[in-house]
């Protein structure tokens, strides 16, 4: 299926958050600054005709440790509500660096709670070989 099918693909009623994190804590080390994050995943949408709902996410809270992000927290609070269909994010290891968040992500995936990820750096695809790739991303996240 070529980006065009997958786009069609899409359910026109789904509902997108964009979701944006430091790198780091550190002020000096960033990688990617939330408001460049925000701007490439708001063109991403836009590119592929995603209804975003809300604001931007915009969390300042280190990845590594789980359960140490409140609006991570209730994003997928959100999603388990149904409030949330998919998550827009720059790269995969914008959402989780630890196992126990990851694994919930994919959780989700899997039992359909959560629809959708598009990412601007990654191409997901939501069956079997899209969750193994998405699930060495965030190994290769916690490593590094």
């Amino acid at each position: 299926m070529d980006e065009t099918q997958q786009q069609d693909a899409i359910p026109q009623n789904w509902r997108y958050v964009i979701y944006a994190r430091k790198s780091t804590e550190s002020t000096e080390k960033q990688v990617r600054s939330i408001d460049d994050q925000i701007k490439d995943c708001k063109a991403l949408a836009k590119d592929w005709g995603l209804t975003v709902v809300g604001e931007p996410i915009k969390e300042e809270k280190s990845a590594k440790i789980p359960g140490k992000r409140p609006k991570f927290a209730a994003m997928l609070k959100d999603v388990r509500d149904g409030k949330i269909d998919g998550i827009i994010a720059w790269h995969p290891d914008r959402l989780a660096r630890n196992m126990v968040e990851a694994g919930r992500i994919i959780h989700m995936l899997d039992t359909g709670t959560l629809k959708d990820l598009k990412f601007k750096s990654h191409q997901f695809s939501n069956d079997a070989n899209g969750k193994m790739l998405l699930g060495m991303l965030f190994v290769f996240a916690k490593h590094y």
